[in-house]
């Protein structure tokens, strides 16, 4: 049903996105109606001009209602499904998973990563579509009604590109570095919270804001850095942009006034990439969601694809008839997954008969509390 979905949503956006640019070849027939020989006006023209603006507005409505609908809820149904997957992965997943993972960082992954990618998978992701095809639309009207013209506007493309390609990256990177210094942040809130009387009664709340404040202050130097660069790039990208315009006004000037086109068609192509220009600068930002979005999934699934070395959700294995309360244990040897160079137990056995009482006596970390983990299997011995 989602895959449905967004297949409409996809094909909406596109259509929305298609139809700007053909408000160039409307306002290039309007343009050639004012514009006659003989100093008049072709009313008929400019009728059929405004009435094509009526169904062009018509169709906008219907494509964009439907887009923004389709995406807005398959991106919920997404986001809710990715949670449920995450929360029954992340709980049936082995102790010694969690020994080398952090649950408080794990549930701010579970809280923010989530909208991120629901952020990236909605109306962002509609918007990249009918961003991208309003370009390739307008570019296609444009090399229709004047490749030449068309062509020395877009002898600017290359820096432009190279600028959106530059900046993409540094966004993913700082999406990702960025992600994971807020998601520490968030450990220390919600441990810091979640033990307030304790934080209180210590005097550590000033300890628990500093540690705190060095979590966010890496991610926000970060962010500051990665902004001036952003600013940077963009700012020779929007440059680009405008020397197109400048490049294809001159053209386009002189070919009329050498009576080699018309205005119409002058207009109709100088438009035409204008619109196309005009939406790669509204591509980037909506980029940027997908691209943050895409560095959320990343560490998501990453997550979902760890394998659990116990899966307590399997049917699979032994099912003894009876249970006599007999324990015997051989020559075991374990080492916590966290600690691999540490061994808890060296060719330990131990045999307990149902109904008798045992006491485990011994200092700390000699293997008194492991033994009751491996009989409740959070762990799985060496040998």
């Amino acid at each position: 049903m989602d895959k449905l979905f967004l297949f409409l949503g996809v094909i909406m956006a596109g259509v929305n996105g298609a139809l700007f640019p053909c408000m160039a070849l409307v306002f290039g027939d309007a343009i050639g109606a004012f514009a006659q020989p003989g100093g008049g006006v072709d009313i008929d023209a400019v009728n059929s001009a405004a009435l094509d603006y009526i169904l062009i507005a018509v169709a906008l409505f219907v494509s964009d209602y439907v887009a923004y609908v389709v995406f807005s809820n398959s991106a919920e149904r997404q986001m809710k499904a990715l949670r449920d997957a995450s929360l029954r992965h992340m709980l049936y997943m082995n102790i010694g998973w969690y020994d080398s993972s952090d649950p408080l960082q794990l549930s701010s992954r579970l809280t923010g990563d989530t909208v991120k990618i629901k952020d990236g998978m909605g109306q962002k992701l509609g918007d990249s579509v009918k961003y991208t095809c309003q370009f390739v639309a307008g570019y296609t009207i444009g090399f229709v009604r004047g490749w030449d013209m068309s062509l020395v506007m877009a002898c600017v493309m290359p820096l432009m590109v190279a600028s959106l390609g530059v900046l993409m990256t540094s966004l993913r990177k700082r999406a990702v570095h960025s992600q994971q210094m807020y998601a520490e942040a968030g450990a220390v809130a919600e441990e810091t919270l979640g033990s307030i009387r304790t934080v209180s009664s210590l005097n550590a709340e000033k300890l628990a804001i500093d540690k705190y404040n060095d979590r966010a202050s890496k991610a926000e130097e970060t962010n500051i850095q990665m902004a001036k660069f952003s600013a940077v790039v963009f700012g020779l990208f929007m440059c680009s942009m405008w020397l197109m315009y400048a490049a294809g006004l001159w053209y386009g000037g002189s070919k009329v006034a050498h009576a080699k086109a018309s205005p119409s068609d002058v207009f109709q192509s100088f438009f035409g990439v204008l619109m196309g220009t005009i939406s790669m600068g509204q591509i980037m930002p909506n980029i940027s969601a997908v691209a943050e979005a895409k560095g959320a999934a990343a560490q998501i699934y990453k997550i979902l694809d760890t394998p659990s070395t116990i899966d307590a959700s399997q049917d699979v294995g032994d099912k003894p008839d009876s249970c006599s309360g007999h324990i015997e244990a051989l020559n075991i040897n374990f080492t916590y997954p966290s600690r691999p160079d540490v061994k808890i137990l060296n060719d330990y056995s131990v045999t307990i008969e149902s109904g008798q009482t045992v006491a485990f006596v011994g200092t700390s970390g000699g293997g008194k509390s492991t033994l009751i983990s491996l009989l409740e299997r959070f762990y799985d011995p060496a040998s």
